[in-house]
């Protein structure tokens, strides 16, 4: 049991190191919270709750890998070089993905609730 809060520790350590150390890691953070808020606001279903979480937690844990790729890249490939350049591309591609998907999934969702707020 000990072990396992131990990891646990090591884990919310590492959330919070990203937040002080990752300018996009804040703005995801403060888009979850104004998300997270809509959502109340809106009085989201279940299911659509399901999806706004779904896609928070990809963009979120999609954006610490890539953080953790980044760093292992520089100490593996200190100074320029050609595969630590493309091992950076595809990791941000990969949160470029996960927030476009989410930017969908709060457009399908919220989009109408806006609408019919200022309608």
């Amino acid at each position: 049991m000990k072990r396992n809060r131990v990891g646990f520790n090591y884990a919310i350590r590492g959330i919070f190191t990203a937040l002080q150390t990752e300018y996009n890691m804040k703005i995801h953070f403060v888009v979850m919270f104004v998300t997270l808020f809509a959502g109340l606001y809106f009085q989201l279903s279940v299911f659509e709750w399901l999806f706004v979480l779904i896609a928070i937690g990809f963009v979120l844990a999609f954006e610490l890998m890539n953080t953790a790729i980044e760093l292992v890249t520089n100490q593996l490939f200190p100074g320029q070089h050609e595969d630590a350049k493309r091992i950076k591309d595809i990791s941000a591609a990969s949160v470029l993905i996960a927030a476009v998907f989410a930017a969908i999934v709060g457009t399908i969702i919220f989009a109408p609730k806006v609408i019919n707020l200022i309608s």
